[in-house]
């Protein structure tokens, strides 16, 4: 009977000196701090501000927990926070350290914002190895308590300051900060918020070249407010096209690549700034207020409908064109009309075929103007960048280019005007006559009203008939070509070379689909022998409006406007 009682006595003794915790008897967040060893400056001030009672609520809380050594280093001493005042911007610091939910590790991702129980917002990075909240680095995690979760930190967190202070603290935005109070926005931007500011860097002011001192306020107020949303926009919201209203309500637009964040044409470099009524987010420009932050190409991107047309321009090369100041009036072809038109890229990636791309692009682009709807007349002729006229017509309402519809006019940009169309606008084939008509008004008696191309003798067939086949170009559009060249609006859209003919004629001598014969008349056949002569192999007209006939015996001519001559 002894030894049971023995072996009793033994497990009560063993009983008394082992913890008795399970994960509902754990202490609360206070005794778990007290008990570490590492946290009796928390515990005081927790006790200082009278804050232990709520640390012991149900909970759950999740509380980033700095060291007695990151106190020390902070400055922290409790006798200098003795008035009600002073209890309060401890216990606002304190608050600052708590979140009112449960957060594990875990549960921590790059970038990843919380609102902590003072109302203020911290943010977080986790690169996979280490975790930092508001800067200061997690040292040990996941701390459990009865009522919530312990992260041991290295730092005391300092609750943020609002939009203008925190600004003024970072050593680049001098500037800013000065036109802020100059434009009469400080109290504004002190306000409750939240805002999103853009800010520019003094590097950013410096690189615009304005002395700010020079306008009035309502043009600093307007140029400042180009650069605050009144609401808060934290860069994972910010998405590829996305538009925004600034605080002077006009739009700011946003680009997301694979180069970073851009807001119009300014680069985002630094993110997430937080200040107690905001965010802050770094740029590398001064903003300037307009109603079109968006250029011909970045709109077509954006439209959802033209990224046939974007991928065509970046095949021709065009789309540094079309970011140009212009004025540009663009008839833009939805995808649809592109799919509809049989138009496939990948049969237009040689030199060759960027060149025909070119034409037919070219030939949806008007150069130097803005037309818009309003300005469209009924007949009105117009000249594309291509070198060709098309004709606008109004029917039914609608607006009609050619054969194409305009289901969408006048989308306002920042360097011209897009109408979209329903169809690809083919650039027109060289027409056939075997009359020296009028063109354009222009007398009969005018030679240069019609430019006609021999294209050779076809091979005599038993040596007895002789086929001549001629084909006409339209003399106004090889003139506006020339013209196009000459005033060097060509040299705009693509780079040509002044060696080009004389160093690499085989390569210049591409055919543009604005010139490329596509339909041939039969004169009358002459029933006598013909002298064999050479045969015209391929005949085209390059990008200064020069025309060129490759021939079967190996020879390039050109035409001199009034005869053929051998080139080289």
């Amino acid at each position: 009977m002894r030894k049971p009682l023995v072996y009793w006595i033994i497990i009560c003794l063993l009983a008394t000196t082992l913890p008795i915790a399970s994960a509902e008897e754990t202490d609360d967040i206070p005794a778990v701090a007290n008990g570490t060893g590492d946290h009796d400056s928390l515990v005081a001030a927790l006790n200082h501000v009278d804050l232990v009672t709520t640390l012991q609520g149900t909970g759950p809380f999740t509380v980033f927990a700095p060291t007695d050594q990151a106190f020390s280093d902070a400055g922290i001493d409790l006798n200098n926070y003795q008035t009600e005042e002073e209890k309060d911007a401890l216990k606002d610091v304190l608050l600052f350290h708590v979140f009112n939910g449960s957060v594990p590790s875990s549960a921590v991702t790059d970038g990843m914002m919380a609102e902590m129980i003072n109302g203020d917002k911290v943010s977080f990075t986790n690169d996979g190895t280490n975790v930092t909240v508001g800067g200061a680095t997690v040292i040990q995690s996941d701390v459990a308590a009865s009522n919530g979760i312990i992260h041991v930190v290295d730092k005391v967190l300092t609750p943020p300051t609002n939009i203008p202070t925190t600004a003024s603290g970072t050593g680049i935005h001098s500037t800013l900060v000065s036109a802020v109070v100059d434009a009469n926005l400080l109290s504004t931007l002190e306000g409750d918020g939240p805002f999103t500011v853009f800010a520019p860097t003094d590097q950013a002011f410096t690189d615009l070249g304005v002395n700010l001192s020079t306008l009035n306020t309502s043009e600093l107020s307007d140029i400042l407010l180009y650069h605050v949303v009144q609401s808060e926009v934290p860069a994972s919201a910010v998405t590829d096209c996305m538009s925004a209203d600034a605080a002077n309500m006009q739009p700011l637009s946003f680009t997301v690549g694979e180069s970073g964040v851009m807001v119009n044409d300014a680069n985002v470099i630094t993110t997430d700034v937080i200040s107690s009524n905001g965010l802050i987010h770094v740029i590398d420009k001064v903003l300037i207020p307009t109603d079109t932050p968006r250029d011909i190409p970045r709109t077509a991107q954006c439209t959802g409908e033209h990224d046939s047309l974007v991928a065509a321009l970046i095949q021709a090369e065009l789309v540094t064109t079309l970011q140009g100041n212009g004025p540009f009036t663009v008839f833009a072809p939805t995808d649809q009309a592109f799919a509809e038109a049989g138009i496939n890229l990948s049969s237009y990636d040689t030199p060759e075929g960027k060149t025909t791309l070119t034409g037919i692009l070219l030939h949806h682009v008007v150069i130097s103007e803005s037309i818009s709807a309003a300005q469209i007349e009924d007949g009105q002729v117009i000249s594309m960048a291509n070198g060709d006229n098309l004709t606008l017509s109004k029917v039914d309402g609608k607006i009609m280019i050619g054969a194409s519809t305009v289901t969408n006019s006048y989308i306002s940009v920042s360097n011209g005007i897009i109408h979209v169309v329903n169809k690809v606008i083919m650039p027109p084939s060289d027409e056939v006559s075997d009359t020296t008509e009028e063109t354009d008004g222009a007398s009969d008696d005018d030679s240069q009203d019609l430019i006609w191309i021999g294209l050779g003798a076809l091979l005599i067939i038993s040596g007895l008939i002789g086929v001549v086949l001629f084909i006409r170009s339209k003399g106004a559009a090889a003139t506006l070509a020339k013209d196009f060249s000459t005033d060097g609006l060509m040299n705009q859209l693509q780079t040509v070379e002044e060696t080009a003919y004389t160093n690499q004629p085989t390569q210049q001598m591409t055919t543009q689909a604005t010139f490329e014969p596509q339909t041939v008349q039969t004169v009358e056949v002459v029933e006598h022998p013909v002298a064999a002569e050479p045969t015209v192999l391929r005949q085209w007209t390059d990008e200064a409006g020069y025309t060129w006939r490759a021939m079967d015996d190996g020879k390039t001519y050109w035409w001199t406007g009034s005869d053929w001559q051998i080139y080289g």
